[in-house]
């Protein structure tokens, strides 16, 4: 029974590896993620056959080189999925290919030690590792077979403690961007409110992780001693390993509620793919749906959607050539362009761009994306950055909003289009149209 508790940890990542090689073969993290099952399952299994007290030496050999070659990845996999999630695709860092380059010398140096020492003396060193633990480098009288246990032991948790430390101060940078709080996984289950994914995934991820480094803590078999507590962590591993895997079917989404968890299968999709399956998801739902419900859908569309006016161009005039292509209406198409139809939708039509302190993080949580990805963006579509585009749109709109109410105060106009004061609107409305609202309505009387 013991050493089916010991393998139930291993169960459940191959388990969650196949769930999302049949399920999530489309979704941008899907590589990422199954190198990080594999590299798991591979760790997973040779500390298991390290925890078996009646392993024979062969086997013990084997799960040391497979450990090597398979645990320094299991951190570098991670960042390179949290990357993936947050749609980052700029150039890999230098440090992201520790999972090439430490496996592979940790594996190299462990087998030309094992050459020179030979197989009949690693033996007596498998046995006294079992037995002393770090201590028993003393009892080795040949060099290359201290060695073979500085590589395969000591250098090998040193390796694995640095990943440790660097996973950790990643986490803690990345949770101070995302600004995530406990209390969010609080309201997440409680309250059934939205929480960021990269939120809910360090929620799942950093007990998993701690669990396993408590392994490296103990070098002999102290775990597995007593059998509840092998019960009580292999339970607790699988559970966390098993709850980041099913967090993971929502990758391709920036949050999430539990709400929306309960179609996981649904969210298997890319970005260009996403309009093709949301289309699906409605024609199933229509499908499934009585004939009351569609009719209630229908009117809270034509309620809260007009969809004729969603495609219909709004009436303003004389707009700059950013603010008209912004609320043309652009086409319905699919593909690469789909994210800025969505941007343009927002700001079009739910006018986004009114928010007073509307920030590139808003417009990425609307979007499903992230910051930096709208900002290149905007920025390849419009030449300009993001704060620059929210300034003519605001620009613009104050614009026809003055031409609507003639008697209009500054500050009124400031408040209603978008701006935090009305110097600010002052200052901004004369940095896009060189002159001062005043001057600029003037003209326009002139004109008239």
């Amino acid at each position: 029974m013991i050493n089916l508790i010991i393998y139930l940890p291993l169960f459940a990542a191959l388990f969650s590896l196949l769930v999302h090689l049949k399920i999530a073969s489309r979704a941008r993290t899907f590589g990422p993620l199954c190198w990080l099952y594999l590299a798991l399952c591979c760790f997973m299994y040779t500390d298991c056959t390290l925890s078996l007290p009646n392993a024979s030496v062969q086997a013990l050999t084997r799960a040391t080189f497979a450990a090597q070659l398979s645990a320094p990845s299991i951190v570098p996999f991670v960042i390179l999925y949290y990357r993936r999630m947050r749609n980052i695709t700029r150039q890999q860092h230098p440090l992201e290919l520790m999972w090439v380059i430490v496996p592979v010398v940790l594996f190299t140096a462990s087998g030309v030690a094992y050459f020179l020492s030979g197989e009949e003396h690693l033996v007596e060193q498998q046995l006294h590792a079992q037995k002393y633990g770090y201590s028993a480098i003393a009892q080795f009288s040949s060099v290359p077979v201290r060695l073979y246990y500085m590589i395969s032991v000591v250098l090998y948790r040193i390796a694995l403690t640095i990943e440790a430390l660097w996973l950790a101060v990643y986490i803690i940078i990345l949770a101070a961007k995302e600004k995530f709080r406990l209390r969010n996984v609080f309201r997440f289950y409680f309250k059934g409110d939205a929480i960021k994914l990269t939120g809910l995934h360090t929620f799942y991820l950093l007990p998993a992780y701690f669990l396993i480094l408590l392994r490296f803590i103990f070098f002999r078999d102290v775990l597995f001693k007593n059998t509840w507590m092998a019960i009580g962590y292999s339970v607790l591993l699988t559970f966390f390993i098993v709850a980041f895997a099913y967090v993971a079917l929502f990758a391709q989404v920036r949050t999430i509620s539990r709400k929306q968890m309960r179609n996981s299968w649904r969210y298997n999709y890319s970005n260009t793919g996403k309009p093709q399956v949301v289309e699906q998801m409605l024609d199933d739902l229509l499908d499934d749906a009585e004939e009351d419900a569609i009719k209630r859908i229908q009117g809270k569309l034509n309620e809260d959607l007009p969809i004729e006016a969603l495609r219909t161009p709004l009436s303003f005039v004389d707009r700059s050539d950013i603010a008209a292509r912004v609320f043309s209406a652009v086409s319905d198409s699919w593909g690469e362009n789909e994210l800025l139809v969505r941007f343009q939708h927002l700001m079009r039509d739910e006018h986004l761009f009114l928010q007073p302190r509307l920030s590139l993080d808003d417009v990425a949580d609307k979007l499903g994306t992230n910051k930096f990805y709208v900002s290149k963006l905007v920025n390849n579509a419009y030449n300009l950055g993001f704060p620059e585009v929210i300034n003519i749109l605001r620009v613009d709109y104050a614009e026809q909003y003055i031409l609507n109410h003639r008697g209009a105060k500054q500050d009124e106009i400031a408040r209603q289009c978008g701006f935090l004061s009305a110097s600010s609107f002052i200052t901004i409305f004369k940095r896009v149209t060189g002159v001062t609202p005043k001057v600029w309505m003037a003209a326009k009387d002139h004109s008239e």
